[in-house]
């Protein structure tokens, strides 16, 4: 329907172009604003026309009104980039497709980055989507003093067991004043969701596309967030709650020292282009009264690793051996001086992992 009444309401949104002031005049004369102009209008109740001369009326006005005002919403929003259902950049589709970089094809996730959308923003930060073909999803949330923060991907299966998603991107070294962006997914029926601080307080989180969500702590309550966490709440349309997470409270602590606290802290080295592939092994161990190190194969064999003084060690696995942790743990097995074992731990590929190993 596009009756003379809305036909006059699109020529005042035209004339007083209520994007005039700003670095878009214009837009709101522009085919796309005509187009959701219109959507509007064809969404408004029919009015018998009476017998007279037309003119624009009060309605005509206010629908006007209202039209200019989610033109000017829309407009700024697709200037700042942050229209939600707006493709992907490119940047962010590449990122989105590494998660299957040096994957074996039975374990590759595929997420559809051709159709990667933003989800969600808030004031300083976009997070993008991409599905997954057994319903789950990737996501990748991208800040404006940090860019890409690198993608997020949950199967289905592992949707169906987390209520509320949560990620939260930092940068190191972290402060009790850091910003805190915390991004995600409602992965149950929810009309809204809602931050809840330590001091008792609640700020509303909007919900974006296909229950994502993305927001900024603010500046008020950083220290607070920092040092006690907070809950994120989902409620449904009658305002009972329906599922509740936990943003937990921030570890200061230098990840060095808590890797210092495993008995054996280990990490592989691979290559990008093939993430089955243990090329060596590497770290340090921590267990108290520790003399010598061994690495046991998936088929029982061993080899031994020499313990630095302080601790740590590297191996490189045999050529003919860097297949052997792809898809069944080793184990590294630390012994005291009279050969008895005081620590184990399993290694294994990137890829036996990403499988949920």
């Amino acid at each position: 329907m596009t009756d003379r009444s809305s036909t006059a309401s699109l020529e005042l949104v035209r004339e007083a172009d209520p994007l005039g002031g700003s670095s878009i005049a214009g837009w709101s004369t522009s085919p796309e604003a005509d187009a959701m102009l219109n959507l509007i209008l064809d969404s408004a109740e029919p009015v018998e026309e009476a017998p007279r001369a037309p003119r624009v009326g009060s309605r005509a006005v206010r629908i006007a009104a209202i039209a200019a005002a989610l033109v000017v919403a829309a407009a700024l929003g697709a200037t700042a980039g942050q229209l939600v259902g707006s493709p992907a950049p490119e940047s962010v589709k590449q990122d989105l497709a590494g998660v299957d970089q040096g994957m074996p094809d039975d374990l590759r996730l595929n997420p559809d980055v051709e159709s990667a959308v933003l989800a969600a923003y808030s004031e300083n930060a976009q997070l993008y989507y991409a599905a997954l073909s057994d319903g789950g999803y990737c996501f990748e949330i991208v800040t404006a003093t940090d860019g890409a923060r690198g993608a997020v991907c949950t199967q289905a299966a592992g949707a169906r067991s987390q209520a509320i998603e949560i990620t939260m991107p930092f940068t190191d070294p972290v402060a009790p004043r850091s910003p805190i962006e915390v991004g995600g997914r409602v992965n149950v029926a929810a009309a809204s969701l809602e931050a809840r601080f330590a001091d008792g307080r609640t700020a509303p989180i909007p919900l974006g596309a296909n229950g994502f969500y993305l927001y900024e702590v603010p500046g008020a309550q950083v220290k607070s967030a920092h040092i006690d966490g907070f809950d994120l709440i989902a409620y449904d349309e009658a305002g009972t709650s329906v599922a509740t997470t936990a943003a937990p409270p921030t570890d200061f602590r230098d990840p060095e020292a808590m890797d210092r606290q495993m008995p054996i802290f280990v990490s592989t080295i691979s290559t990008h282009e093939d993430f089955t592939k243990v090329l060596g092994i590497e770290g340090s161990v921590n267990a108290d009264g520790a003399r010598r190190l061994e690495l046991r194969y998936p088929d029982g064999t061993t080899v031994g690793i020499p313990i630095r003084s302080d601790g740590t060690y590297h191996y490189d696995l045999p050529v003919g051996r860097a297949d052997d942790l792809a898809s069944t743990p080793g184990e590294l097995i630390a012994y005291d001086v009279h050969g008895d074992a005081l620590a184990r731990t399993p290694v294994a590929s990137v890829a036996y992992w990403h499988a949920g190993g």
